[in-house]
């Protein structure tokens, strides 16, 4: 849900380094997004290794909170409605979300993917924009609510049938984190994590920060800012990055609350320590108004946040 538009994550060109370090890259896709690490060391064999060992925690995580994969654990609970035993990452990031789903009284909600499976079968097919929309929506709100859900280490449910649960608006960032980890137990520093959403671990080997291109939302193919990485995450919300009309006034981003989506902002970029917070954040705040966002993030005082609004004027809180 939370569509990083974070473009051109470039660093700054090849340039002779001391001690023989030199940049390795590696890009692919997961997570239903392109995917990409960037690292400096010395040795081009351990950074190969470094590299595939990060591919595997990628993919690894990806059986956990992809929606693509039918046999993934999340698909597991959409269709069953429980996961008895569930690995302890699952349970970790399920209880991060639920946190951050009351920090935010409810604007982040996983249980939000009724509304994606609705608007998909509403916009496509022959039926497509038929039917009393708001009739429809309060018999889906029913089915909505992190409240609803039971998480233990032992077992994780659905408190009543036709729920269904999304990580598109956390699970990037939480395998970014988890990847980046993996990194600094390798102690490694001069490295750009992207998977779905940024993190860098320090600044560049010749200690320039990482050059971090946020799209602009109003001009397709433009860049709005320049952001300068040094250490941190950031992440991107924008709807036009998954409209299911023509329109895009029916687009990924939900408020959970009403059942529509939401159209307070162009787009929302979050900085925080950690990419899993500020993935979720950046999809929680495109649904709240300013007020609500200022008082949230007096509970998270590392957290910045670049609201560019309908018309493209930029709030920064």
């Amino acid at each position: 849900m939370a569509a990083s538009l974070a473009a051109c994550a470039a660093p700054q060109a090849a340039m002779a380094l001391t001690l023989g370090t030199r940049l390795h890259h590696w890009q692919g896709f997961a997570l239903g997004a392109e995917v990409s690490l960037q690292l400096y060391h010395p040795d081009a064999k351990a950074a190969q290794r470094i590299i595939e060992k990060s591919v595997r925690i990628i993919h690894n995580m990806e059986t956990l909170f992809s929606l693509h994969q039918e046999r993934s654990v999340v698909s597991t609970l959409n269709r069953q409605g429980v996961v008895h035993n569930p690995p302890a990452e699952f349970v970790d990031l399920l209880q991060t979300a639920q946190g951050i789903s009351q920090m935010t009284s409810g604007a982040f909600d996983i249980t939000v993917q009724p509304l994606w499976q609705f608007y998909q079968a509403r916009f496509s097919g022959a039926d497509q924009g038929k039917g009393p929309l708001e009739e429809k929506l309060q018999a889906i709100r029913g089915h909505i609510g992190y409240q609803k859900m039971s998480i233990s280490r032992q077992e994780v449910s659905f408190d009543q049938p036709g729920m269904a649960a999304t990580l598109n608006g956390i699970a990037q960032g939480y395998v970014t984190d988890r990847v980046s980890d993996y990194l600094k137990s390798e102690g490694l520093t001069a490295v750009l994590v992207d998977i779905g959403e940024y993190m860098a671990l320090g600044p560049q080997a010749d200690q320039t920060p990482w050059r971090i291109g946020l799209a602009d939302p109003l001009n397709f193919g433009g860049i709005a800012h320049i952001l300068n990485l040094r250490q941190g995450a950031v992440a991107t919300s924008a709807g036009r990055g998954d409209s299911f009309d023509r329109n895009g006034e029916f687009h990924h981003l939900f408020d959970p609350r009403t059942g529509k989506s939401a159209h307070r902002y162009s787009s929302v970029t979050v900085t925080a320590p950690e990419a899993t917070l500020a993935d979720a954040l950046s999809t929680a705040f495109y649904a709240m108004p300013v007020a609500a966002i200022k008082e949230c993030l007096l509970h998270y005082p590392e957290v910045n946040a670049r609201l560019t609004d309908q018309a493209g004027a930029v709030i920064i809180v």
